[in-house]
């Protein structure tokens, strides 16, 4: 290779580099923000993920759309189809006041890879075998064993903690989830008071603004305190929410009843949000003598739904996409499927088929926030000559019914029908509808096991090119539907209870990340201090 064809391959990589497609970071001639006032919040989705949010950080987040963009790191190159460099922001400090740089990355990579689960499913840990070089002082590369399609879901999980965390401290659970408070990591928040595992929090989590955050935009509240005693009682949290000021200014993950009550209230308001969400009812085709292995009583249960009817009655009209599973918009979306429609005659003749011309027993269970949706299903259910038994559990229990961690065994769970709610928090259509309940690595297959999709999965997940992914999406899409391994039901609108005094920001994941959040004059925790 002659010097000056050297030296134009050099400068075309250094150009590719600098105009690769990604976001600027914020401009740091702003004014700085400062932040003011407190939030209360009930979390009743994901309040352990949601405060590891707020004061930890990947190289790449999800934006409140749902898209990724640069966070710790400044811009991101494939330099081939296993290697990812990453240019990390300079502006960067942990909450102890160390320096954010490819040295810490290096320190976190290798507590990292030490980890047994660095996150609870092993489809969204950084591949073993991964090499990770340091560039130079703000640049690193990580080469992967092979292509990696999910690279930016394991990136955005992979927060980066303060290097001097990992001399005295390791994690317990999942990587980023603190047994004690402490400032370690680089968030708009600091955790000050409160602990966290994967699956839940300590009765009360409280975060304080960071005020070197890198971002001068961010945060616009003060303070955040997650009230997590009143997760066992939703009434009242609630009723709080829309009675009173200064006990909870945010709910998540409120039912559709509620809204009419908010609706109401002379302190609260509704929030929704369309987002990558979806209801649908797994079919436990792995219990003892599973008649659910007959696809002609899977395909039943189908056509038994009618979306219409349900959704004015079960989601009092807060849901839309009444036909498919990925919502139209969202990466691996199939406006081809040749969907289910309401035929009671078709269901009936389809249980005769299968032997069952008088139906039989069944159990139908669900989260108690999904109640509403799961009475009407049972009405829906009985029209064609089932006998169902209806079970509803608290989130946590419920998700003990579904979930199967390593020493459970699936056999022993005896319901047929469980109503599930899941939504995109991973910016991944394949690493979040396309896994429940179908996928092994999942640990919430309720399909017999299917070496064909796991392999499209699998196939799926090694293609780089976003084009390609997404027909292969479509494919797995139609796959599953043609062999109604689940019921898919609609896609229901996420809904918020939020002070009239807040401004709240939805994020599309559900996460409640509260940096963008922010507070009037009015505002309870503002006006008591004028």
């Amino acid at each position: 290779m002659t010097r000056i064809k050297y030296l134009l391959i050099t400068l075309l990589g250094f150009f590719y580099f600098i105009l690769s497609p990604t976001l600027p970071s914020a401009p740091l001639a702003q004014e700085k923000t400062i932040p003011r006032g407190t939030l209360k919040v009930v979390d009743f989705w994901g309040v352990s993920g949601a405060a590891k949010s707020n004061y930890c950080e990947g190289l790449v987040t999800l934006d409140k759309d749902n898209n990724f963009v640069p966070c710790l790191a400044k811009s991101w190159r494939w330099v081939d189809e296993r290697t990812m460099e990453f240019r990390l922001k300079r502006e960067v400090s942990f909450h102890n006041g160390e320096t954010f740089n490819a040295e810490a990355v290096k320190i976190n990579w290798e507590a990292y890879k030490k980890l047994k689960y660095p996150t609870w499913q092993s489809m969204f840990f950084i591949a073993d075998g991964t090499v990770f070089e340091i560039v130079n002082e703000y640049t690193v590369r990580f080469t992967f064993p092979e292509p990696d399609g999910l690279a930016f879901v394991k990136f955005a999980l992979f927060s980066q903690i303060a290097p001097a965390f990992f001399t005295g401290h390791e994690f317990k659970g999942a990587w980023g989830y603190f047994s004690e408070a402490g400032p370690w990591g680089t968030g708009p928040f600091m955790l000050i008071e409160g602990s966290l595992t994967p699956m839940g929090a300590s009765d009360r989590v409280m975060l304080e603004a960071y005020e070197d955050y890198w971002d001068p935009r961010y945060p616009k509240v003060k303070t955040v305190i997650f009230d997590n005693t009143l997760r066992k009682n939703r009434k009242e949290a609630m009723r709080l929410c829309r009675e009173t000021e200064g006990a909870v200014d945010i709910v998540n993950f409120i039912r559709p009843l509620d809204t009419l009550k908010v609706a109401q209230s002379p302190f609260a308001k509704v929030v929704k949000s369309r987002d990558s969400t979806q209801i649908h009812s797994a079919i436990n085709q792995r219990k003892k003598n599973s008649k659910w292995r007959d696809i002609r009583l899977r395909k039943a249960l189908s056509y038994t739904i009618n979306r219409e009817e349900l959704m004015e009655y079960g989601a009092k009209g807060n849901a839309f996409n009444l036909g498919g599973h990925i919502p139209p918009g969202v990466r691996g979306h199939n406006p081809n499927l040749t969907l289910y429609t309401y035929d009671i005659t078709k269901a009936k003749s389809l249980l005769a088929e299968a032997g069952y011309p008088n139906g039989f027993e069944m159990i139908l269970i669900t989260p108690e926030s999904h109640k509403l949706e799961a009475q009407v299903m049972k009405r829906m259910y009985e029209r064609i000559g089932l006998r169902v038994k209806l079970e509803v559990f608290s989130w946590d229990v419920w998700m003990l019914k579904v979930w199967i961690p390593p020493g459970k065994h699936a056999e022993d769970q005896e319901w047929d029908v469980s109503v599930c709610y899941n939504n995109d928090w991973n910016g991944h259509s394949g690493a979040s509808h396309l896994i429940y309940p179908v996928l092994d690595a999942s640990r919430i297959r309720w399909c017999e096991y299917d070496p064909v999709y796991e392999k499209m999965w699998k196939n799926m997940a090694r293609t780089i090119d976003e084009t390609a992914q997404d027909e292969k999406m479509r494919q797995m899409e139609q796959y599953l539907y043609d062999r109604a391994y689940a019921v898919f039901i609609y896609s229901p609108l996420n809904l918020y209870a939020v002070n009239k005094a807040v401004n709240f920001v939805p994020q599309k994941s559900q996460t409640l990340r509260l940096k963008e959040a922010s507070v009037s004059d009015n505002h309870w925790s503002v006006r008591s201090k004028n």
